[in-house]
């Protein structure tokens, strides 16, 4: 029988490499086009994304005369520059980022400050992403010398004029602020994210392209009647198929992998101290731990995908099932963005996101617990046994097979 099925398993490789297209899009895509796209696309990202630090910000004051000392701090500032805006028009100018950043400043604020009140000043921004938090930080720090300057007079009139007792008085209680993770773990949670969301694509994209064509396309062409025609068993023929579509997975994700690597190593070398500081801390035992998660999803979606295609009577209803998978899929290893969210024991049982997680945890080199990868990988490729047992019940099956 493990003749039989090498035999069909040879044949249909060769087949499959014979293909031009099937070969372009194994070595050519994985090796050139995705670390292409990706330093194009983190190219065109850093040009054309907003330079918040530096450019010069817009903003309005309403209420000027209230506080004139602060607005020259503004109008003093070379990064702000002062534009005209009616006060019931705040909320539209900034949405529509005609300003920056806006200051409504109360009609009793000198009032206030002689009498040694509090005095309320309304800043206004527009935050939508986190990289718009730099608006608030520049536009407030005027106002923070400004209320620096104040206490200080206040507390020189309250006779508190040693810098000491100042710091005593303000800040009666003191701590230092310890990240205890390290550069590794800092980086690597990004980094892994960055790495573990394309590969499990990947994964099913490498399975996918030669899985419709084994058994939908052999049904289309009218090759498979032959086929099962022979006096080989069923079993032997969906067996070798699977073993088809797994290696051609593997290797295009072998592919891509490698190519993964090559841009990330080539890109950490233009890039920050700490990043070009912690690539050398992952081994080449964690890069071969993450090839070795591959194997069990690769296994997984071939699995299914061959089932799908055993079921499927044509090309579109084949499609659009992959496609479903492929949403299920998305949606599965989508939780490696969740904050807070780690490898545990429950996690580990849920397929795809299993292994998105221990990517990214291996990259992070924060897996301390080895018992759980390898429980991981076994009840993977247990669900891809019971697949796989799916598509030769269906194989053996006639009105599957040829249904109309």
């Amino acid at each position: 029988m493990m003749k039989t099925i090498f035999t069909i398993f040879w044949k249909d490789f060769l087949e499959t490499l014979h293909d031009r297209r099937a070969v372009m899009r194994m070595i050519l895509m994985p090796c050139l086009i995705v670390p292409m796209m990706s330093h194009l696309f983190v190219t065109f990202t850093q040009k054309n994304s907003e330079k918040l630090d530096t450019t010069t910000l817009n903003y309005a004051i309403i209420g000027e005369s209230n506080l004139p000392e602060l607005a020259k701090l503004y109008a003093a500032d070379p990064g702000f520059r002062r534009v005209d805006v009616v006060g019931n028009r705040l909320d539209e100018a900034i949405k529509s980022k005609a300003i920056r950043f806006a200051l409504v400043i109360p009609a009793d604020a000198k009032q206030n400050l002689g009498s040694g009140a509090r005095v309320d000043i309304k800043f206004m921004y527009y935050q939508s992403a986190p990289s718009h938090a730099v608006v608030k930080e520049r536009g407030t720090a005027p106002l923070k010398t400004y209320n620096e300057k104040q206490r200080d007079w206040r507390l020189a009139f309250m006779g508190v004029n040693d810098e000491s007792a100042r710091s005593n008085l303000l800040n009666p209680v003191s701590f230092d602020v310890e990240n205890v993770a390290s550069v590794r773990e800092q980086l690597g949670h990004e980094l892994g994210i960055l790495l573990a969301y394309p590969l499990v694509l990947i994964c099913f994209m490498g399975c996918a392209f030669s899985a419709v064509d084994l058994v939908t396309g052999e049904k289309v062409k009218g090759t498979l009647e032959i086929l099962i025609m022979l006096p080989i068993s069923r079993t032997a023929i969906v067996i070798a198929k699977y073993l088809v579509v797994l290696v051609l997975g593997l290797l295009y994700s072998t592919f891509c992998l490698g190519s993964f690597m090559a841009w990330l190593f080539l890109e950490g070398t233009h890039s920050s101290t700490a990043f070009t500081s912690m690539w050398p801390q992952i081994s080449s035992l964690d890069i071969l731990l993450v090839w070795l998660m591959l194997v069990p999803v690769n296994a997984l979606f071939a699995a299914v995908l061959l089932a799908i295609s055993v079921y499927a009577k044509s090309y579109r209803e084949a499609s659009g099932l992959s496609g479903l998978l492929n949403v299920m899929a998305i949606l599965a290893v989508t939780s490696i963005f969740k904050p807070g969210l780690d490898l545990t024991w429950l996690w580990s049982t849920i397929p795809v996101a299993n292994i998105g997680l221990a990517v990214r945890e291996l990259i992070k080199g924060t897996v301390s617990n080895y018992l759980m990868i390898g429980y991981m990988i076994v009840t993977t490729f247990l669900l891809a046994g019971i697949a796989l047992s799916l598509s030769i019940n269906f194989f053996r099956k006639e009105s599957i097979i040829f249904r109309d």
